[in-house]
């Protein structure tokens, strides 16, 4: 972890995002300057957005404390494009910072907030007692939003008040999920899943040292239901996360067992299928399912590694609606 002591998550994601406003136009992206004094950039509403404006925003997310690009994985033989993802810090990056763990209501309409924001506001509080994290106070907020619209000044007066730092001082990303920024945003949180999952198992995710997930990239589609349920069934059928942890062999083995998205009686139907017999409602869903398909984790005690979950060539050929001769 950079630095001594506990980290800024906003002070570090901050030349990330002064990065990306100083680069929109050739990302894609629009930075607006709002009456408040707020900073809005869209990366996926009504500007284009694109590959590299997600992986900027999958970064910022976590932070600064992670990287994000592009690869390639193989699924029964089919090589997809894919969001590789890797953090030294992943406790804190991806369940600190780059978790949607806070819920906001924009235009009537509730929208997820994740990034370094979250951090100061404490949402949701046990993550950040688990993970013993105080964010330091800061004059600075950085939020990301899902989001299909882009929130108006008084959305922005709200949250810089919720944050307790001045509105010219809050910076919001915004993409939607039928945008490349949004899906890439989503499909980046592998990793994230893997340990949330494991923190409410109460393993002790704070002994993962580093951790790396690789995601296959869903194509976009105009149907904002389709377009949700393919990022879920990338994370859930086709993404693989590594883990080294500093735990013994039989931690590690129970750790590669429990984590996968297998794990859950809901496994094996496409994710619009369990949503839809959850009526439509996420709290009502199997959180086991919520989860990496495979898993390995590495003992940095033993150097031995276990393997659980495994990839679904089937269903994700499906969801991706990807015909092959």
């Amino acid at each position: 972890m950079p630095g001594e002591g506990k980290p800024s998550l906003n002070a570090l994601a901050l030349p990330l995002v002064e990065r990306l406003e100083a680069e929109a136009e050739r990302l894609g992206a629009h930075v607006i300057r709002m009456p408040s004094g707020a900073t809005v950039v869209d990366l996926g509403v009504e500007a284009p957005g694109g590959l590299e404006a997600g992986l900027r925003l999958v970064e910022i997310c976590m932070g600064g404390l992670g990287r994000a690009s592009l690869s390639w994985l193989n699924i029964g033989g089919l090589v997809l494009p894919a969001v590789s993802v890797f953090t030294d810090a992943p406790a804190l990056a991806t369940l600190g910072a780059q978790m949607a763990g806070w819920k906001l209501e924009l235009s009537g309409r509730i929208v997820l907030g994740s990034g370094p924001a979250r951090a100061l506001v404490r949402k949701p509080k046990r993550i950040y007692r688990a993970l013993g994290h105080e964010e330091e106070p800061s004059a600075i907020a950085i939020l990301a939003l899902e989001a299909d619209e882009l929130p108006d000044d008084a959305f922005l007066r709200s949250v810089a008040e919720l944050c307790g730092i001045e509105p010219s001082e809050l910076h919001v990303l915004v993409a939607s999920l039928r945008s490349p920024a949004g899906v890439i945003q989503v499909v980046g949180r592998a990793v994230e899943a893997c340990l949330l999952k494991l923190l409410n198992l109460d393993i002790d995710v704070l002994s993962v040292r580093s951790a790396l997930g690789l995601t296959p990239l869903p194509p976009p589609h105009p149907d904002p239901d389709v377009c949700m349920g393919r990022v879920n069934d990338a994370i859930l059928y086709g993404s693989i996360v590594h883990l080294w942890a500093d735990v013994d062999d039989d931690t590690a083995k129970l750790m590669a067992e429990k984590a996968p998205s297998c794990t859950s009686s809901a496994y094996g139907k496409p994710f619009l299928t369990i949503y839809e017999e959850a009526g439509r409602d996420f709290y009502a869903i199997d959180p086991a399912i919520f989860a990496p398909a495979q898993v390995v984790v590495s003992s940095l005690k033993s150097g031995r590694s276990y393997v659980a979950g495994e990839l679904n060539e089937e269903l994700i050929t499906s969801s991706f609606g990807i015909s092959t001769s």
